[in-house]
């Protein structure tokens, strides 16, 4: 697979910007999108007006690299459409599966640590298009009081701590463990609910889940085998219907829980 030079803030391989300057209607249409992202909820239809108008919206490619550890800056990241995964390296150099994001999630790099160094990095695992906006646009040009600068904050901060309280439960995931994280995260951010389970309303075959949770696919085949004895998962053709509760005992019982 090849990736983008580390470093280079040049426009990269795979990533096609839209227009900054939108008409009213491009600009009405990019609102009506933002409001309908669960993430935001918190925002008035003014403050999205405004924040509509203040976005870049970037195409990314299959496997294109949204960010990196070497890119360090005040840039916030709103999940418009696709799939995207954050991995980070453990001890033995091996990249490890954090989170499955999808449409709604505000990613960044943490903007109020200007000292962190970590080995995060966002990849594009389908095409996606996502929003891009620096901190203080969403802090300052969208107008928020302390308690909408709380949320900023959740935005911004939130995920990077559940993303160190994660890291430190799966340093040494096996691949049973990021095969269920994986499954849960697409059910929480894809899933429509079903009397069997959740639904995962996007196409993920055994050779997409390899790829997401880098394992092969004959072994990637036999835990989501096992997983369907143990009623964790019901597959139906390219759909796969996650059990929550028996994924999660699954899950608990892999690390000692």
């Amino acid at each position: 697979m090849k990736r983008a030079s580390p470093g280079k803030p040049a426009r990269k391989k795979g990533i096609s910007e839209f227009a900054q300057h939108r008409g009213v209607s491009a600009t009405r249409k990019l609102r009506s999108a933002l409001s309908v992202l669960k993430e935001l909820g918190g925002l008035s239809s003014e403050q999205l007006g405004v924040l509509s108008g203040q976005l870049r919206v970037r195409r990314f490619r299959k496997r294109a690299i949204i960010y990196s550890a070497e890119q360090l800056g005040d840039t916030i990241h709103i999940m418009m459409s696709g799939v995207a995964r954050i991995t980070s390296v453990n001890r033995k150099h091996e990249r490890v599966l954090l989170e499955v994001l999808g449409p709604g999630d505000v990613v960044c790099i943490p903007t109020l640590l200007p000292d962190l160094r970590h080995s995060l990095e966002c990849e594009a695992f389908t095409e996606c298009e996502i929003g891009v906006l620096s901190a203080q646009a969403l802090v300052e040009t969208v107008g928020l009081r302390y308690d909408k600068f709380f949320l900023a904050l959740k935005l911004t901060m939130g995920r990077w701590w559940a993303l160190l309280v994660r890291q430190s439960r799966y340093l040494n995931q096996t691949l049973e463990e990021r095969i269920a994280v994986a499954l849960l995260d697409l059910a929480d951010k894809f899933g429509l609910p079903d009397t069997r389970g959740t639904i995962i309303n996007v196409s993920m075959g055994h050779r997409n889940i390899a790829e997401l949770v880098s394992g092969s696919r004959p072994k990637v085949s036999v835990c989501l085998g096992r997983f369907a004895l143990e009623g964790a998962v019901i597959q139906e053709g390219r759909r796969l219907i996650v059990v929550r509760d028996k994924l999660n005992l699954i899950l608990s019982r892999g690390l000692g829980g």
